[in-house]
């Protein structure tokens, strides 16, 4: 017979509460619709014709519950503002984000050991993110960049807070705690560090189109942006300067 689970730390009585009754409400039914005109057809819409349509509205809300399983310590050391990866005891490949076991052949799943890392890294490749899920949509427009951790061997896909016009590959950054952690990767973020000169060679830089084709969408994304949520351009660029 498998061991009991034991609960060590409840941080979940009080969630579960509010949203296990929210995910019973949400279970696919038609809760109503709307009948809408619009145009379709074939070609441009300008061209099509008007028809009826049946716009359905289906609530749809689950609870989901799951287990870090054995990376566990690398997510609870992100609420404890400490930032963990994992060495293999054989080719010394340290991963950030950690695997329980190497992956070179040559160590024939060789099981890996903690260690804590240093809260510096070096940007890897990034995007510049001008729309997204629903989820993060007020966050526009950000970087999501993979950042190398000082130390690490991969890379750890991390937001990195400072202008899109700014970021380049190789900058170095230093890994920032959020105020509210609850134990996902948006528990942290990055920060470049002052004082860098933006190489010749950055592929966003070394062409002017580029930046002016990135500041057109930018312009795009803060018209959307007061739009759909009230927020002004003035304000997402402070978040840049207050980090």
């Amino acid at each position: 017979m498998a061991e009991e689970v034991r609960i060590i730390e409840d941080k979940a009585t009080p969630i579960k509460k509010e949203w296990e009754e929210y995910a019973r409400k949400g279970n696919w039914t038609v809760k109503g619709y709307e009948m809408v005109r619009a145009l379709s057809g074939p070609g441009r819409i300008e061209d099509g014709e008007e028809e009826d349509f049946m716009v359905i509205y289906r609530p749809h809300g689950v609870l989901y519950r799951h287990s870090y399983g054995l990376v566990s310590k690398f997510f609870k050391g992100l609420i404890d503002k400490t930032l963990y990866g994992t060495k293999c005891p054989v080719c010394n490949t340290v991963y950030c984000p950690p695997r329980v076991h190497c992956w070179n052949p040559k160590c024939r799943v060789a099981e890996t050991e903690w260690i804590e890392l240093p809260l510096r890294g070096k940007v890897h490749t990034f995007s510049v993110m001008l729309f997204s899920a629903d989820a993060f949509l007020e966050m526009l427009p950000f970087v999501l960049a993979y950042v190398q951790i000082n130390g690490a061997d991969t890379a750890l896909p991390i937001q990195v807070v400072t202008a899109p016009t700014d970021i380049f590959v190789g900058q170095k950054v230093r890994i920032k705690f959020r105020e509210n952690r609850k134990g996902d990767l948006m528990d942290i973020y990055a920060v470049p560090v002052k004082g860098q000169t933006t190489p010749e060679d950055s592929c966003l830089h070394r062409n002017n189109r580029d930046i002016e084709h990135l500041n057109r969408d930018l312009e795009n994304t803060y018209a959307f942006l007061n739009k759909r949520f009230g927020i002004k351009k003035a304000e997402v660029e402070r978040r840049w300067k207050a980090k």
